[in-house]
Order: structure tokens, then C-alpha cells, then sequence
């Protein structure tokens, strides 16, 4: 379950409303565009693939070890 947020102060700001109960405990991967991605970003944007669904699972799984 993604869940888009902000940075400020210290602390993780969710952008919307999220469905957890108080103290549950998650882990944040930040991603942000590599080199790679910024370069082709025009190809990208015209192409009808979720690139950026799919480089979120790569993150989540180099996070995990995979």
C-alpha cells in the first residue's frame, strides 16, 4: 500500500488520508528518478508503460534484499 507523504520538520506527512491504527509501525523507501530516468523522461511520459510503478518494486525489492 503506498502511501505519498512529505518530508518537514522531522517528520513524515502523509498527502492524504491514511487507514492504519495509531502506532502502527512502517517502513519508508524513498525513491526518487536516477540519472537514468531524468535523462529519458520525455520518451517516458509518451510511453504507455507505468515506468514509475515499476521502478517503485525495484526499490521495494533492493530494499528488502532482493
Amino acid at each position: 500500500m503506498p502511501i505519498r507523504a512529505v518530508y518537514q520538520n522531522g517528520v513524515f506527512k502523509p498527502l492524504g488520508e491514511v487507514e492504519l491504527p495509531e502506532g502502527t509501525e512502517v517502513e519508508v523507501v524513498v525513491r526518487r528518478a536516477g540519472p537514468i530516468l531524468r535523462k529519458y523522461a520525455g520518451l517516458i511520459e509518451k510511453s504507455n508503460h507505468d515506468w514509475e510503478a515499476e521502478y517503485y518494486e525495484y526499490l521495494t525489492e533492493r530494499a528488502h534484499g532482493g
